[in-house]
């Protein structure tokens, strides 16, 4: 059985991180996904906000280096949850995030080169192991 889901788009907010336990962090984030084609009536291409949960050191990730408007890419799987609320059992459908890709981030933390700041022709340093 396979259970993948690939999402690439636009955080919606700053990335914030949550401490359910001392070594269980989580955050929730909500990406905003472009369909693939445009609304008949409007002629603009739709959005769908998709929430994601990312667990620990994914989670720090997106938190150290990621900022509203950010493009990022997911990769995850859904899973079915049940939540019981005033007596009647509920379910839900929900993203959980087990890889995070920065594509294109717009600020710079901690230092940090990022895309923005790239241009076309700096090289990359190749840095060799040295023997011990």
């Amino acid at each position: 059985m396979i259970n993948n889901l690939i999402l690439v788009g636009r955080l919606t907010e700053d990335p914030k991180i949550k401490t359910v336990s001392e070594n269980v962090k989580v955050c929730n984030i909500n990406l905003a996904v472009t369909r693939p084609f445009k609304d008949m009536t409007t002629g603009e291409y739709g959005v769908d906000f998709i929430p994601v949960t990312l667990w620990n050191g994914i989670s720090r990730i997106a938190v150290d280096y990621c900022t509203k408007g950010d493009i990022i890419g997911i990769k995850g799987r859904i899973a079915h949850k049940f939540k019981e609320e005033n007596g009647v059992n509920k379910h839900y459908i929900e993203v959980i995030g087990e890889r995070i890709t920065l594509i294109q981030l717009h600020k710079s933390k901690d230092g940090l080169k990022l895309i923005d700041d790239v241009d076309e022709f700096d090289e990359i340093p190749i840095v060799e192991k040295e023997d011990s």
